[in-house]
């Protein structure tokens, strides 16, 4: 082993995967994630060294990586410049080494190492690509990206880009991105999306692009009442199997109606909490209301077709 690969290694410390799942003939698939008791940072000249055995790689994770610490002489901001994108040399030759072979990419927080600049990267050497998570809280994707993606990697079925919360720029992702990935990947069959930028006009136009959507996420929408279940069920979702509500305040009455007009969905999972529906989450009259809020989506799912269809995810429920 060279003195740079020693180097790397030492830098990194221990990792969840091995070079036996890096050469792999057939399906060659690299996870680069930082353990949790690992305190280390990740450098871009170790993937650098990785990217020599990864010309067949068909997926590639990256997760919850971190940067170096803060240097005693650094102020917060010359932190935050100086490391802003560190690792994009390192994942831009794991990109490039893969190239067409890469099929499924995952970014996960990876907050400020990484930008949606590595999405850029990903249309221009990865144009395969059939599916993309990407999560930041520091950086969310943004409508010229998708733009590029869009133009660079027309194969894309399954997308994730809620971003991450909480979220240093909560509505940067919006209806325009929305109204982008309804145009760029119009038979999607798989969907992530949400954050404060979104509202029911670009949910609208994303579903009514994208016909062929079998799952649907939507996490921290403002709202999904009965009205704007309705103008989604009318713009589109007639393939839709699974929809997903993930810290997105929904009513009853529109968990009834996806349920009786989408007639192929077989999942709906909700996830809620009592600061989703209320400002003052901590105040008596908001855990009452939440409370009357659960015993309504208990009694749903008593109801018989949506006994073996809706999950409830919250606290308090049982």
């Amino acid at each position: 082993m060279s003195r740079s690969q020693r180097s790397a290694e030492e830098t990194v410390g221990p990792r969840p995967f091995s070079l036996n799942q890096l050469i792999a003939p057939n399906h060659e698939h690299a996870r680069f994630s930082r353990p949790r008791p690992l305190n280390a940072p990740i450098r871009f000249n170790f993937l650098q060294t990785l990217s020599q055995w990864c010309t067949q790689a068909q997926s590639l994770i990256l997760n919850n990586l971190k940067p170096r610490s803060c240097r005693a002489d650094e102020t917060r901001e010359d932190y935050r410049k100086n490391t802003r994108g560190s690792v994009e040399p390192g994942v831009e030759a794991l990109l490039r080494s893969a190239g067409g072979s890469l099929l499924h990419l995952s970014i996960s927080q990876c907050p400020h190492i990484l930008t949606d600049r590595t999405l850029w990267m990903a249309s221009c050497y990865c144009r395969n690509l059939q599916t993309l998570t990407y999560r930041s809280s520091s950086d969310p994707v943004g409508q010229e990206v998708l733009w590029a993606l869009g133009a660079g990697c027309r194969n894309i079925s399954r997308l994730q880009v809620t971003p991450a919360h909480p979220s240093q720029q909560p509505t940067r992702f919006g209806n325009r991105c929305l109204q982008t990935i309804g145009r760029c990947w119009p038979r999607l069959i798989s969907l992530s999306v949400g954050g404060a930028g979104c509202s029911t006009q670009g949910l609208v136009a994303v579903v009514s692009s994208c016909t062929h959507l079998q799952v649907l996420e939507l996490e921290r929408i403002t709202d999904l009442s009965l009205q704007v279940a309705r103008e989604l069920c009318k713009a589109g979702l007639k393939s839709l199997r699974m929809l997903v509500l993930t810290h997105t305040p929904v009513s009853g009455q529109a968990i009834l109606h996806f349920h009786s007009v989408c007639s192929d969905i077989r999942s709906i999972l909700v996830d809620i909490s009592v600061s989703d529906y209320f400002e003052e989450p901590d105040t008596q009259e908001a855990k009452h209301l939440f409370g009357e809020i659960l015993s309504t989506l208990k009694v749903l799912q008593t109801r018989p077709g949506l006994c073996d269809v809706l999950q409830v995810k919250a606290d308090g429920f049982s």
